[in-house]
């Protein structure tokens, strides 16, 4: 069974992802998290989509199944584990009934605003602090799944509702850029 870890551990996770947060080769994390959820059955993916709505924990259980086929340690205390939680969550979204992939080089931002997410919906993820992010996050990823807008690069969603300051920093940086860019992109060449 995997060991647990300290808060500070999961400050060092994004290891073996590059400085752009994207995909580092065929052990990437995130396409690990992605297959993985894709292999659940469709009961367990639906929980996983459902974890917020209900409050209920039930499948807290899925997603620590989920860490230790990925080999990663078990988180003791709940708030290295919620992160974790809301990754598995977002990813089971963007997932589907289907279980389409979850995770692409796609960044999150160009993804946002290809699926219509308001300059001030923007400004409120990239915005929200504490408790109030994570709703953020989820009504982005529900966006993004309405749309059919996925797979979208998991990585900046695990730094953006992670603990690591520099690391939460840096996302909402790239959300934004990546948002901007490609809003520039799409009046500079209307289809």
């Amino acid at each position: 069974m995997a060991n647990a870890v300290d808060i500070e551990e999961l400050d060092d996770i994004e290891e073996a992802d590059d400085e752009d947060g994207e995909d580092a080769g065929p052990d990437d994390m995130m396409k690990s998290v992605s297959d993985e959820i894709r292999k659940l059955s469709t009961g367990d993916r639906a929980g996983l989509r459902r974890i917020y709505l209900t409050e209920r924990h039930d499948a807290d259980g899925v997603v620590i199944g989920l860490l230790h086929r990925i080999g990663r340690d078990i988180p003791i205390r709940a708030e290295a584990f919620a992160p974790w939680r809301l990754l598995a969550h977002v990813a089971a979204l963007l997932s589907g009934t289907g279980g389409d992939p979850s995770h692409s080089r796609r960044r999150l931002g160009a993804a946002l605003q290809a699926a219509g997410y308001s300059e001030n919906a923007l400004l409120r993820l990239t915005t929200a602090r504490g408790p109030m992010l994570r709703g953020q996050i989820i009504r982005a990823a529900r966006r993004l799944a309405q749309k059919g807008d996925g797979p979208v690069n998991l990585w900046t969603v695990f730094d953006l509702a992670g603990r690591n300051a520099t690391k939460i920093e840096e996302a909402r940086l790239r959300i934004a850029h990546d948002f901007y860019t490609a809003e520039a992109q799409s009046k500079k060449d209307p289809k």
